[in-house]
């Protein structure tokens, strides 16, 4: 159970990655010149995620962008309540033992 929280918790050090990347992108929309990053998703051996921002070539695309943020918004809530229901079934676990 504690490797379930673990694991979740470098899925939102992960996502939190991706939104700073989605997030630059979308602020210079406007900017001459600037090419979109995209963030790069790699896995960690014994389980979790870590990502990392992979300058691109492209301009921004404020759609693909909209919907990323969309995306990461629904992969943090799962990752948030599989590290709730690891406390709770931990919590559960202590109060039985007890």
């Amino acid at each position: 159970m504690d490797n379930a929280a673990s694991i979740a918790a470098t899925a939102l050090n992960a996502f939190s990655v991706r939104q700073s990347v989605t997030a630059d992108n979308i602020a210079n929309v406007n900017t001459p010149d600037f090419k979109a990053s995209t963030s790069r998703s790699e896995e960690i051996k014994g389980g979790g995620v870590t990502a990392s921002a992979v300058k691109g070539s492209d301009p921004v695309d404020i759609s693909k962008e909209a919907a990323d943020l969309l995306v990461n918004s629904n992969l943090f809530k799962a990752n948030v309540s599989t590290i709730k229901t690891a406390d709770e079934m931990t919590r559960t676990l202590l109060d039985i033992k007890a």
